[in-house]
């Protein structure tokens, strides 16, 4: 896809998980990233679950069971 030019689709398909397509370019655009101030507190949240996550891991393989 990223060789094709505008107007252009591939000439065979292309297969993903959903099936097969032929995918033709319309247009292109540069991407546009988030600002960190924007997703500052989705990463403080996984942060903090994967920390939870890790420690109750931790924890379970710390256990005793008689």
């Amino acid at each position: 896809m990223v060789a094709l030019k505008k107007g252009q689709y591939t000439q065979t398909p292309v297969k993903s998980q959903f099936g097969f397509h032929v995918i033709r370019l319309d247009d292109e655009r540069e991407a546009q990233l988030p600002k960190l101030d924007e997703v500052k507190p989705q990463i403080a949240q996984q942060l903090q679950q994967q920390r939870l996550a890790n420690f109750q891991q931790e924890m379970r393989a710390k256990a005793k069971v008689e």
